[in-house]
This record gives structure tokens, C-alpha cells and sequence, in this order.
């Protein structure tokens, strides 16, 4: 036991120093110290256990795996030196693996299981992550739980890349790849979403302007708890391939329209639409089909951030909507909605704010939801940079109550 305790306790040191990632650049030595208590185990005053300790130190001394010091010339170790000149001999001693070559294996195991992969932020990831398996030789986070875990989050990857922007249910993607319908959920969907947090452009630049939960995180990769329906309500027509559907008899109640039908829509006829709305919230779309619709709007559920297959209907209806047809988007007026409007902007370039002024911040201040001095110095240097330029007077007059107001303050009015 003394001989194992030893010998990975100075193999751990030697992992977590520049000799295993920089090789002959640092001239310290790897070594326990008895006085700094870097072998606790090593209770001298105990004759039993201490000879026990000497006897394996020395062993391994005459092995050529350490070199031991002594304290005066007593029988007391003061300090024992790991020779790194036969560190392999260590390792195989120890029965452990160096981590040069697990770092090989994984690496060659990565390559291997992404070398077809076309999605830009996985690439990237990929590339990272070999990058810094061949320099430093410390493995990322999903290969610590062993070949076996590392091997099937690859294969989850590699099946997502091969979606190319197709949405899938949760369930669907968990059941695909691990026969089985919860295991996504349980075991990968952490490490998953935090490899795509700091990858995926959108989500990466999302995360710095906002809070949003596990299932927005998801969607926006379009993988969803259940089949997307999109919801609208209008005087249009939506060709597909296979005919034409009339939304005018749901008016105003609108109808949704599942996402497995998007690809096959090929125009929307808005000749009766003077105005599209986009609203981000559930309930304040409903009560706008209740009490304030016009028979010439368009009005569309929005939600939260967009999925692929989301813009890809949004992208439909850009396309399809003529020169005198006004876009607006009502959404929270914070963060997240000024985000949701400049993303929006990339599809409709027409887009103006509906109900997000400083003047709407003003009247229902009062029932603002109060914001904390990281959120509004966030707000700050967003209103320096302008990076909400549509927003500056709503930005300007957040700050000065220091609140932020939810649509479903419009309810009260």
C-alpha cells in the first residue's frame, strides 16, 4: 500500500506540472515533502508505519523511480524526488497510463468520430479540444468519465451534425442514438449544452445578454421537448406542394402550423396583410387575437429564441411579404427582447419595435420587475457600445428606475 501511495501521489503532482505539458522547461523538482505534510499518511513518530514507508521509499529508490532524502542522517524521510528520467517506468509501476498516451488515443478516437462532421461550431470544438489534448495532455470534461461515456457523447454529436438544421424532439434524439428515451436528458444534455454555450455563435453571444433556461438553450439548437407548432393568425394563404390553405376562416382565433410542414411551404400570399406582428409572449399573443387584431394584420406567435426550423418559416413569410407590408415585434422590454429584435432584424431588415419605448417604460414602471447591479451595468455597457440602437431612450429610462417590464404588464392597461 505504502509503495502505491507514493507513487501516485508524486505521479499526480507530476500531471498537474509543466513536465508533462512542457516538457524540459521547468528545472523544479517533483517531490514530497514530509515537513510541507505532502505524504499526511507518513506519521514517523509510529515506528510500525514509518519503517514501512522506508522500506518501500527505498525499494523504489533502487528501482530508479525515486530518490529519497533523509532527515540528518536519521531514519526519517524528509523528502522524496520523483526521477523523471524514467517516468515511464513510474507509470508502469504505478499501473497507470501516461497521459501523452491516453491523450493520443482519445484524440485519434475524436478525429475518428467527427472526420465528417460539416456544422461549423462542432469543427471548432474539435479542433480545440485535439488541440489541447496535443499540448497539454489534460482530456476535456466528457472523456474523465472513460472511453465508453467519451465514445457515445461523440456518436450524439456526430448524429446531431448529420440533423443539418432538421428539428428533433428530445425523446426522438435520446431513443436515436442510445436506445433509449431518457438517457440524453440524464447523462449528456449538461455537458451538451455547455460545449454549445461557448460555441454555437448565437448561443455564445446570447449568453452575455441574457438568462435563458435548459429548454430555450435546447431549442435554439433545435431540439425540442415536443413537436414545434407555430402558431398565426391572419387573412393569408400558405401554398405547399401539396395545395393551398386558407388561415381566413380560424380568424381571429388563428391556427398552428406543425414544423414538420415547414419545408414543404413554398410562398405565403399576404395580398390582405398591411401589417405582420411578431409577439414574443404566449399569453399577451392570445389576448392580442381577443381584443385587438385587425382584419389586415398578420399576427404570429414568436416565442422565445429561434430554432432553425423556425427561421426557416420566418424566412419564408420575408420572403413572401411586399414593399408596403409594416413588421413590428412586441417582446419584454429587457435584454432578451432587444436581443430577439436585432436577431430578428437579420430576417426582416424592415423590422420596427411595437410597444418598447421609453414612454412604455415610464408607464408601467411601477410594476417593473426590479433588476440587480450586474444586470444594469450589463444594460450600461450595451447602451455605450450601441448595440441596441432602436432601444437607447428604453435603455436610458431602465436604468433610471432600474426595472425592466414584462408584456404582461400591457394587460393591466
Amino acid at each position: 500500500m505504502e509503495r502505491e501511495l507514493i507513487l501516485n501521489r508524486l505521479l499526480d503532482k507530476y500531471e498537474n506540472s509543466k513536465h508533462l505539458s512542457q516538457p524540459k522547461t521547468s528545472k523544479r523538482r517533483v517531490m514530497l515533502r514530509i515537513g510541507k505534510n505532502d505524504l499526511p499518511e507518513y506519521t514517523y513518530e509510529n515506528a510500525e508505519i514509518r519503517d514501512r514507508f522506508n522500506n518501500a521509499a527505498k525499494l523504489l529508490e533502487r528501482e530508479g523511480i525515486i530518490e529519497v532524502e533523509f532527515l540528518f542522517d536519521r531514519a526519517i524521510i524528509s523528502t522524496i524526488v520523483l526521477n523523471l528520467d524514467n517516468i515511464d517506468l513510474a507509470y508502469k509501476s504505478a499501473g497507470r497510463a501516461h497521459p501523452a498516451r491516453t491523450a493520443e488515443e482519445y484524440c485519434e478516437v475524436i478525429k475518428s468520430a467527427l472526420s465528417n462532421v460539416k456544422t461549423a461550431w462542432i469543427r471548432d470544438w474539435q479542433n480545440d479540444i485535439c488541440r489541447e489534448l496535443e499540448t497539454t495532455k489534460r482530456l476535456p470534461s466528457f472523456c474523465r468519465q472513460g472511453m465508453s461515456y467519451a465514445k457515445e457523447f461523440l456518436g450524439l454529436i456526430a448524429y446531431y451534425d448529420d440533423l443539418g438544421g432538421s428539428t428533433i424532439t428530445t425523446r426522438a434524439l435520446s431513443s436515436a442514438c442510445f436506445s433509449n428515451s431518457k438517457r440524453f436528458e440524464q447523462e449528456f444534455q449538461d455537458e451538451f449544452l455547455r460545449i454549445a454555450m461557448q460555441y454555437h455563435p448565437e448561443m455564445a453571444e446570447q449568453s452575455g445578454h441574457t438568462e435563458f433556461g435548459v429548454r430555450e438553450k435546447l431549442e435554439l439548437l433545435g431540439i425540442w421537448s415536443g413537436p414545434e407548432l407555430y402558431q398565426l393568425s391572419g387573412h393569408c394563404i400558405i401554398t405547399t406542394r401539396s395545395g393551398a390553405l386558407d388561415l381566413s376562416p380560424m380568424y381571429p382565433y388563428g391556427l398552428a402550423v406543425p414544423g414538420t410542414v415547414v419545408d414543404e411551404i413554398i410562398s405565403f400570399d399576404l395580398n390582405k396583410i398591411q401589417k405582420v406582428i411578431l409577439i414574443e409572449n404566449l399569453t399577451s399573443y392570445n389576448e392580442y387575437l381577443r381584443l385587438e387584431i385587425k382584419p389586415d394584420e398578420l399576427v404570429i406567435y414568436h416565442g422565445g429564441f429561434l430554432s432553425p426550423k423556425k427561421q426557416s418559416l420566418l424566412q419564408k413569410i420575408a420572403e413572401s411579404i411586399s414593399s408596403g407590408i409594416k413588421i413590428y415585434f412586441w417582446a419584454d422590454i429587457d435584454l432578451g427582447g432587444f436581443l430577439m429584435f436585432e436577431c430578428l432584424r437579420k430576417i426582416f431588415p424592415q423590422l420596427s419595435p411595437m410597444r418598447m419605448s421609453m414612454e412604455d417604460v415610464c408607464k408601467f414602471s411601477g410594476f417593473g420587475l426590479p433588476r440587480d447591479s450586474v444586470y444594469l451595468n450589463r444594460l450600461e455597457t450595451a447602451l455605450a457600445k450601441r448595440e441596441f440602437p432602436f432601444f437607447e431612450d428604453a435603455i436610458k429610462t431602465i436604468l433610471k428606475y432600474g426595472v425592466t417590464i414584462e408584456q404582461e404588464v400591457f394587460l393591466l392597461d
